[in-house]
């Protein structure tokens, strides 16, 4: 690959292209023992949340930064609140209850995250819209919300769009930053 078509596909160059390439891979294949494992046998996690008004991007899959700022000039709203609030609002099939670990989302997907972040690496939150009946759905996050889930995190951190802040201040006790 040349650095024209890294460039198309979003890379800085053909070495980043293959950086990325190579740290996906390493990451998928540690992930692969985790495959419906339970929470007790994975490593040790600890959220390192990522704030950065740059790295709001990262809560949605492919969109890139130029078109993040186009739909989110002023960026998303940031808030807190305990996981168990959460949940009490979170959309019937956006959560994920007991055994539903392994058994809803992509298998692949959650294991590479238990992975990506039991090394320590940088996690945007997750991102929530609110919808009928008082609840609230996942644009994006919804492994990262699983990890917490199964862990037993306490507080979690969401980012909203700026628009509906006064919606979900009707509902639920989000502390915003």
């Amino acid at each position: 690959m040349d650095d024209e078509l890294a460039q198309v596909l979003g890379y800085e160059s053909a070495e980043h292209y293959r950086r990325e390439t190579d740290e996906n891979e390493r990451v998928f294949n540690k992930s692969k023992y985790l495959y419906n494992k339970p929470p007790e046998e994975w490593p040790v996690i600890k959220f390192n949340w990522d704030y950065r008004l740059e790295s709001q991007k990262f809560c949605f899959d492919g969109l890139t930064q130029a078109d993040f700022e186009k739909m989110f000039p002023e960026g998303l709203v940031l808030g807190h609140l305990p996981l168990l609030e959460f949940d009490k609002h979170l959309c019937h099939y956006s959560r994920r209850d007991g055994d539903e670990l392994w058994e809803l989302g992509c298998q692949s997907k959650l294991a590479e995250m238990i992975v990506y972040l039991s090394e320590g690496n940088p996690i945007t939150p997750p991102i929530i819209k609110p919808v009928e009946n008082n609840e609230v759905i996942f644009q994006g996050g919804h492994h990262r919300y699983a990890v917490a889930k199964a862990i037993g995190i306490e507080e979690v951190s969401i980012y909203a769009y700026p628009e509906h802040v006064t919606a979900l201040n009707k509902f639920m006790g989000i502390r915003w930053a």
